[in-house]
């Protein structure tokens, strides 16, 4: 049966709030040099999509983005993709003629959306402008007066901005202020938060469980803080009573559901809240996306290397806890000296030490497109690419699921 592997990088809105997300599309890891025709591996793509893929589960209700060729929607294939939740990225348009054109408005009366990628801004691209939706634009290859340029110019038209490769806050801040629509890049995938000169007591309550859980103290003193915040009793109560448990009768105490929980389960709940706004929902946050794929990921992997569940729940939860400075705005290592916890997990979070260091090493450069790095950290624990692509496809699929019981 074919495998097929996909990743994703979220596109946010001006409320850092998930949009849609580029569908970064891979084939096995000895097809990555085959494939020269941009048509032939679109159509490859979408047959891969169709087959083996849920829509729904996989872009959770929000927009796909996926690049094309203007030859590629002149085809069939486009038939099966559905309109009302792709976008149609056409990239590097070096000229303009009736045919590009007359592509882009025939998909447009489909009702499909169109977004233009690394393209050359000026007059000559004026009837596109006026056709697509979205224009996408790498904010590294401009300098700041040049991207204010082109969005003045850009701001002539109906179409909204995104700006690619966001990596930094100055990248960020600077983009909103010019009048940017939306924005990705691996910024949003660790941002920083606004500092504060002290946590409140929200997320020093929770910090407190997760210590607690860490330690596996008393199940009575644990739930004694949890009842001291009525939005945390609540939210615990639902998270044990969801699908995601399949319980046969529901949860009535605090205590009672710390105790069906166990310790494990306890830690992942409680890093789960602490990437919530206070009072917020845990959903819709790009930060909490990577965090639960990156501990997905990382269990996956390890079980391929050890059967040792004390190891592989480690694994779980190092991936969790990759992110967790980002929400407290600490140094990731006073994070986990505060919180005690186990020497493995902070050496591989730290120093990249170690089977499970080896393991959040490749799942990051794999973030960050490194291929060649993640190879080398994979190789190192006996892993290949394709179990690390393999992995990142299951871990969306469970992120999908879990927040839907949620």
């Amino acid at each position: 049966m074919r495998e097929v592997f996909i990743g994703r990088q979220p596109i946010l809105d001006r409320d850092v709030k998930i949009f849609g997300y580029e569908l970064l599309f891979r084939d096995r890891e000895e097809n990555f040099a085959i494939i020269r025709d941009s048509i032939e591996a679109t159509a490859r793509v979408v047959v891969n999509l169709i087959t083996y893929m849920d829509f729904k589960e996989l872009l959770n209700n929000k927009k796909g983005f996926i690049n094309v060729s203007p030859e590629f929607i002149e085809g069939d294939l486009i038939d099966v993709l559905p309109e009302n939740k792709i976008v149609l990225e056409i990239s590097e348009v070096e000229r303009l003629n009736k045919f590009v054109i007359d592509s882009i408005e025939k998909v447009k009366e489909r009702g499909y959306q169109v977004a233009l990628d690394n393209v050359h801004f000026n007059e000559i691209l004026t009837p596109l402008l006026e056709v697509v939706d979205y224009v996408k634009i790498n904010i590294k290859k401009y300098s700041d007066p040049e991207l204010k340029e082109i969005v003045d110019f850009l701001k002539r038209y109906s179409v909204k901005l995104i700006a690619v490769r966001v990596e930094t806050e100055k990248d960020f801040l600077f983009t909103k202020e010019l009048g940017f629509d939306y924005f990705q890049g691996f910024f949003f995938e660790r941002p920083t938060i606004k500092k504060e000169k002290k946590l409140p007591s929200y997320k020093l309550a929770l910090l407190k469980l997760l210590k607690m859980a860490i330690l596996e103290q008393s199940i009575d003193e644990m739930a004694e803080v949890i009842k001291g915040y009525p939005d945390l009793s609540y939210k615990l109560l639902r998270y044990v009573n969801s699908p995601f448990f399949y319980l046969r009768n529901k949860i009535h105490s605090v205590k009672q559901a710390l105790s069906i929980l166990g310790y494990r389960n306890i830690q992942i709940w409680t890093v789960l809240q602490l990437f919530a706004s206070e009072g917020g929902d845990v959903k819709f946050n790009p930060v909490l996306e990577r965090a639960v794929i990156r501990g997905k990921m990382m269990e996956i992997l390890a079980s391929k290397i050890t059967s040792d569940i004390d190891i592989i729940e480690k694994a779980y939860l190092a991936g969790m806890l990759s992110l967790i400075h980002v929400v407290l705005s600490k140094p990731l290592d006073e994070v986990l000296n505060e919180l005690y916890i186990d020497e493995d997990i902070k050496k591989a979070l730290i120093e990249h030490e170690g089977m499970l260091g080896h393991i959040i090493a490749s799942i990051e450069e794999l973030e960050m497109d490194r291929i060649d790095e993640a190879r080398k950290h994979l190789f190192k624990v006996n892993l290949g690419l394709e179990e690390l692509l393999s992995a990142e496809l299951e871990a969306i699929t469970f992120y999908e699921n879990f927040m839907e019981s949620l």
